[in-house]
């Protein structure tokens, strides 16, 4: 996988790229692993029950709606993590959020998580979610770091070789700026990392040169 990112890295690229594959339900309806904690539990068992109903794209992107509420908005993320409130409050927000229509399976696990005084584990659980449904449909993570905003041809150029790279693949790309790499990119793709920056290539160059010195 990282070798698309290598093929992209001098051809670059900006703004986000995403292509998601719309699916229902797995083969078995499980999850494609398994994790020992809170998080990981309650995202297994919402992934199962959402693949029997059918539902794994609705449900991901409630998932995605709470990641992206609670990242955005720091009175609610203080809500969840909040023990002072009683059940029936925190329920009245829940509820007051998810009247526009959220999936059925959804509005269950909030339930249970209020039931159970796990509400605080809302957005790891969205996260492990979005993660599994991410496995089963082939997409890759990849963040890009330029020093500057990248043009449209540039953005471009690198979608098209992720694409050419790996027509079955889809890609879910963040893009951020940060001039201290003064050029060049920098790509992470899971725990993998690939440096193409300009300043990397002046650290190489200036520890050479102490190499050479006397």
């Amino acid at each position: 996988m990282f070798k698309i990112i290598q093929r992209a890295c001098f051809r670059y690229s900006a703004a986000n790229f995403k292509a998601e594959a719309e699916i229902k339900s797995v083969p078995g309806h499980k999850p494609p692993s398994f994790e020992d904690t809170v998080q990981g539990k309650y995202a297994g068992v919402l992934f199962a029950t959402a693949s029997q109903k059918e539902a794994l794209h609705f449900v991901l992107q409630d998932m995605k709606y709470f990641k992206e509420l609670a990242d955005k908005s720091p009175v609610f993320a203080g809500f969840l993590v909040n023990s002072a409130y009683k059940r029936n409050q925190q329920r009245n927000v829940i509820q007051a959020l998810t009247k526009e229509g959220f999936h059925e399976v959804t509005q269950n696990l909030l339930n249970t998580m209020i039931d159970n005084q796990r509400i605080s584990y809302l957005t790891k659980t969205a996260d492990k979610f979005i993660e599994y449904y991410r496995i089963f449909n082939k997409e890759e993570n990849i963040t890009i770091i330029s020093a500057e905003n990248l043009s449209e041809e540039q953005r471009s150029q690198v979608i098209q070789a992720l694409k050419e790279s790996s027509p079955n693949m889809q890609f879910s790309v963040q893009y951020k700026v940060d001039p201290s790499i003064l050029g060049g990119l920098q790509m992470y793709s899971g725990n993998k990392f690939l440096d193409c920056s300009l300043q990397s290539r002046v650290n190489k160059l200036r520890s050479e040169l102490q190499k050479l010195s006397i």
